[in-house]
């Protein structure tokens, strides 16, 4: 392990109460990432999360993230919140650490229970599971009022629990605590109500009596919560961190060679740094350099992808370099004639500006203006291009050309390769013959493409035309209107496609597999859509990168250009290109994209 990623949330303020993510290498010094925003909301329950909690499956390797369902910024006050709060805590899960699943509410309270308070996991390799815990203010039979204790449940894969019960409970109300493992020994800080303090307590075994362990410093802390542990990197000091939240001043650590001693140091302020966001109440998990550089590659990095109004954006990988060919944007009702490419050498800062084809101007003998959702392949030592424009009557057709370099020139075809006349010729519906996509397997390549309704034809040795005899409809993509991309994984076809218009806010991908290229295709549901909350709309028209050798795919799209305020009008021929990770569960089916 060669880091920690720390989750926490920051206060009560708007959107406060959901998930911030920091990283560190020595686990004292904190890096915000996400440029201080939050890396995940909840839109379940309350749509606020509190008191996040990170842990890895040892068996299976995937990493969850626990959370309370709470929303204090919604104005309810604390009193409802105790008394008739959420009895369910919020569960994400992931493997790689930026691509997490959607979040979930788990119901894990007791029917009487008014609220599920600061969720924690230990996993229990007896059992196989986890046990869970969490507070819960509950009022038995004989108390006058209730009472937070301490509950917990069993699980395996935050999905199905066991029945809940008592794990703790002390004179007065319990809220938070942590249990740590050394040498044998259960360690367990939690927060005494009583006096606001901390207290250290030691078991033998996770289930078994606990006892008190004196610790001078604890007894000196006032007003603290949140307690957390983990081991720093020299694999003997355990750091201690807990909230102090009487004071409004986020995490203080301190550290100790041994949990048994109750001796604790707090570190002094030149010891550490916890970033720029005041944290409250989180956990804290030990990561792989992978991880570590991964997280830094996705949450560090700012969408857009490249500056200006740019849409429809294919996205290619050769040498080391990142190659990007979007449609040029900010053009009423999408009137833009030329084609650019940008080239990174990291995937984040894309460079240059290259002019490679201009479909008025003569470079495309059969084409007028128009310049829509290019793609890009290639086979042998040549790139070919294809594009959309419209020919002389308007019409909207697919052409071609070729090169050999993928930053051009290239040379078009004097004649469109895919028009709606050879549609209609072999009988393939749909509305507009645009947004070509190439898949390439055992030697062969298709196009896909179409509106309306989607097609898939195999393109020819020279790659210049289609073998019309190959074409067919593919059934099966709900709701089609048009740019539809296929891959194959583990052997599933994985297809996804956009539905709703380009100008709607509401302009989303869909997603479906097959056993067969032709299809008919099996819909799954939303792999990518718009977040309002963060002024994310439009989201769009993609293309999908699979990195040569690796097990890891890029998705490139479009949405609204950002701030919305500035383009009052035409939204939809105002957008920019944004780039994320994609992801896939335990079944092999893609996870949904977290835009940000």
């Amino acid at each position: 392990m060669a880091g920690y990623l720390f989750a926490h949330f920051t206060g009560e303020e708007k959107d406060g109460e959901q998930i911030y993510f920091s990283i560190s290498k020595d686990g004292l010094h904190w890096k915000d990432l996400n440029n201080g925003k939050p890396a995940l909301y909840s839109r379940t329950g309350t749509c606020g999360v509190r008191d996040p909690f990170l842990l890895r499956n040892p068996e299976t390797g995937i990493i969850y993230l626990i959370a309370t369902d709470l929303r204090i910024e919604a104005g309810n006050g604390w009193e409802k919140a105790q008394e008739e709060g959420s009895q369910d805590l919020i569960v994400w899960e992931t493997r790689d650490m930026v691509c997490w699943s959607r979040e979930r509410a788990c119901r894990v309270g007791l029917p009487e229970a008014g609220c599920v308070w600061a969720p924690e996991a230990v996993y229990d390799p007896e059992k196989k599971a986890f046990l869970v815990f969490f507070a819960s203010k509950v009022k038995n039979k004989g108390d006058e009022n209730g009472k937070h204790r301490i509950y917990a449940v069993y699980t395996r894969d935050f999905t199905d629990f066991s029945e809940t019960f008592l794990f703790m409970e002390k004179d007065s109300h319990v809220i938070d605590t942590t249990i740590l493992e050394s040498k044998g020994q259960f360690y367990r800080i939690s927060k005494d109500e009583t006096e606001k303090r901390l207290i250290l307590e030691q078991a033998d075994s996770l289930l078994g009596r606990y006892r008190q362990i004196k610790s001078p410093v604890f007894e000196k802390l006032i007003g603290v919560e949140g307690p957390e542990g983990y081991l720093l990197p020299d694999g003997k000091t355990f750091c201690l961190i807990a909230d102090q939240f009487a004071e409004g001043k986020g995490y203080l650590p301190m550290v100790t060679e041994d949990l048994s001693s109750g001796d604790f140091r707090i570190l002094d302020p030149a010891e550490y740094d916890m970033g720029e966001n005041k944290k409250r109440h989180g956990g804290i998990l030990r990561i792989t350099d992978k991880e570590y550089e991964r997280l830094l590659f996705w949450y560090d990095r700012k969408n857009p992808a490249i500056k200006g109004l740019y849409a429809d954006p294919d996205l290619y990988y050769e040498g080391g370099r990142f190659f990007l060919y979007p449609t040029t944007d900010g053009y009423p009702y999408w009137s833009g004639n030329e084609f650019y490419m940008f080239v990174s050498a990291d995937g984040k800062n894309f460079e240059g500006k290259t002019l490679i084809l201009d479909v008025a101007s003569g470079q495309v003998p059969w084409a007028v203006g128009s310049a829509w959702a290019p793609c890009l392949a290639k086979k042998g030592a040549h790139y070919y291009f294809y594009f959309c424009a419209k020919d002389k009557s308007g019409r909207s057709c697919i052409g071609a050309a070729v090169s050999d370099s993928p930053k051009g020139p290239f040379k078009a075809m004097d004649t469109p390769m895919v028009t709606m006349d050879m549609m209609k010729k072999n009988g393939i519906h749909m509305s507009q013959t645009i947004d070509p996509s190439v898949y390439q397997e055992d030697g062969n390549y298709y196009l896909l493409f179409g509106n309306g309704e989607a097609a898939i034809g195999k393109l020819s040795e020279d790659m210049l035309h289609i073998e019309e005899n190959t074409l067919v409809n593919i059934e099966g993509l709900k709701d089609f209107r048009e740019s539809v991309v296929v891959f194959k994984r583990e052997g599933r076809y994985h297809f996804t496609w956009s539905c709703d218009d380009t100008g709607s806010e509401d302009y989303h991908v869909n997603y479906g597999v097959a056993d067969s290229l032709y299809g008919p295709v099996a819909f799954v549901g939303r792999i990518l859509e718009k977040d309002a909350h963060q002024g994310i709309l439009g989201t769009g028209h993609h293309s999908i990168l699979k990195m040569p050798e690796q097990d890891r795919f890029i998705i490139a799209y479009h949405r609204f250009a950002t701030p919305l305020q500035e383009y009052p009008e035409g939204k939809g021929w105002h957008r920019e290109i944004c780039l994320s990770p994609l992801g896939f569960d335990d079944k092999g089916f893609l996870m949904p994209v977290a835009v940000r």
